[in-house]
């Protein structure tokens, strides 16, 4: 995986988690979210800052993974309008 979009401290202040006792859990939303917004804004080469967008995408999808464990099929639905413009097809 490469470097997450977003740090532990900012997904726990995103979703309002203020305890340590669910960092693994974090850990793993982070990575996720982070490869899944990547798979989507493949127009983003990586360098420099992580875009403002790309930051809320991933830390809508980790909030939706987070409050909704039951099922991930929906989580992360929003952040889809904000990463289409980052997406380049390969035909």
């Amino acid at each position: 995986m490469a470097n997450p979009l977003v740090t532990l401290a900012e997904a726990k202040l995103f979703c309002r988690v203020d305890h340590d006792d669910e960092d693994a859990t974090f850990e793993i939303l982070i990575a996720a979210a982070s490869d899944a917004v990547r798979d989507v804004a493949s127009g983003w080469d990586g360098l420099g800052e992580v875009p403002a967008r790309l930051k809320l995408a991933a830390l809508t999808r980790i909030a939706a993974a987070f409050d909704e464990r039951e099922s991930v099929v929906d989580a992360g639905k929003g952040e889809l309008s904000m990463l289409t413009p980052l997406r380049v097809l390969e035909v």
